[in-house]
């Protein structure tokens, strides 16, 4: 029986900060095509980064206003700030500052940053000012994601004056590969493996493969353990349990950071607060995305509630 081949060659023909080419020799037929998607496909919408989604200048209402005394409007000013590479630590979210009141070009350097935010290209452009009488005073929101988010999509902020903006989080600008025959023995129908990527520079092409491998093999070690079984439905709550938890904080949801500053914002600080509102009430508030509203939805499914509860009718029936 011929044995199953496994890679003896993997390595990188080329790296750096920016750039890498690695080549995995020999495969099996058929697997570079499938190893070479996969990593593909992982790397492009599951490795996380950090982008600006919203920004807020000072005397500006929408992104379609312009601003005296500063040569760029203010949809180049948003497009520049895209460009604007940041690397976030230990936190899912920080809020920047500009402030700049001298005639002349304002770069990246100008932005002030906490300690654990690096800007990667301090010398990308943002705007020139032109009028010693004029100030550019923004803050900007960064938060950490994966993939494209549109702004519908992104928590709303009730203060007036932000613009929340699409995120491009993904630190991979390019990945790709290539498959072509090697030579194992007399056979020469093994498969070459050759992949690049481009990153931005917050994350290096070593650490991006790595991370990518790792999300593979934890999914496919979850399909080691695949079940004949019929899963069984939880017991339901009983009701004084049940009633008990709806004089939690909101902070007992499984939900993130952003989609709990969200309900804040709108003032609900208890579980028996939130289910007594509706998905339509939730939808109508400028605080709650699309996103955050999934989140919650799953949260109150897994402790036993939902949206648009009765809590009085929920008392009479324990009684």
């Amino acid at each position: 029986m011929k044995e199953f081949i496994f890679p003896m060659k993997i390595y990188w023909e080329e790296k750096d900060k920016n750039y890498g080419r690695f080549v995995v020799e020999p495969l099996e037929r058929g697997y570079g095509t499938t190893i070479g998607n996969a990593l593909r496909r992982v790397l492009l919408s599951s490795i996380y980064g950090s982008a600006i989604t919203a920004v807020k200048i000072e005397g500006v209402q929408h992104e379609f206003s312009t601003i005296e005394g500063v040569q760029e409007d203010v949809l180049q000013i948003i497009a520049n700030l895209k460009n604007v590479r940041f690397d976030l630590k230990d936190s899912d979210l920080e809020i920047l500052y500009l402030e700049k009141n001298a005639p002349g070009v304002v770069l990246a350097s100008d932005i002030k940053t906490p300690p654990n935010v690096t800007i990667i290209n301090k010398d990308a452009y943002i705007a020139t000012i032109n009028s010693a009488n004029t100030t550019l005073k923004m803050e900007i929101r960064i938060e950490r994601g994966k993939g494209y988010v549109m702004s519908d999509e992104m928590e709303q902020i009730g203060e007036a004056g932000w613009v929340v903006l699409d995120a491009d989080f993904s630190p991979i600008k390019v990945a790709a590969f290539r498959v072509e025959a090697t030579r194992v023995g007399d056979r020469t129908d093994y498969d070459k493996l050759t992949f690049e990527l481009t990153t931005n520079g917050v994350v290096s092409p070593d650490t991006a493969i790595q991370q990518a491998v790792e999300l593979i093999v934890k999914h496919m070690n979850m399909l080691t353990n695949i079940s004949y079984e019929v899963p069984t439905l939880p017991e339901p709550m009983p009701p004084d349990e049940l009633m008990e938890k709806l004089t939690f904080s909101i902070e007992e949801l499984d939900i993130s950071q952003r989609a709990l500053n969200s309900l804040k914002r709108i003032g609900v600080t208890t579980i028996g607060e939130l289910v007594q509102l509706t998905e339509d009430e939730l939808k109508s508030s400028k605080n709650i995305g699309r996103k955050a509203l999934t989140e919650i939805k799953e949260a109150l499914k897994n402790m036993g509630f939902s949206l648009g509860m009765n809590i009085g009718e929920q008392r009479s029936s324990e009684v």
